[in-house]
């Protein structure tokens, strides 16, 4: 994946609430976040791993230590 192609699906959806984005801002540190943070995450919050991907594109987050290599 090119660096251009990392932002690919950038539409807000109607599940991704203000609410959830606050939740998720606090935990990321400078616009990064965990691979494993990201999963727990997307668990308590019952996101499918596919749309937290999403989410996380959405709000422009990085994800590092990536522990699947899909982000």
């Amino acid at each position: 994946m090119s660096r251009a192609d990392m932002f690919q699906n950038t539409t807000r959806e109607d599940w991704m609430t203000p609410q959830l984005e606050e939740k998720l801002r606090s935990i990321a540190a400078e616009n990064k976040i965990t691979c494993a943070q990201a999963q727990q995450f997307a668990r308590e919050n019952g996101i499918p791993m596919n749309k937290m991907k999403a989410f996380l594109d959405v709000l422009k987050l990085k994800v590092y230590n990536c522990q699947l290599g899909c982000f």
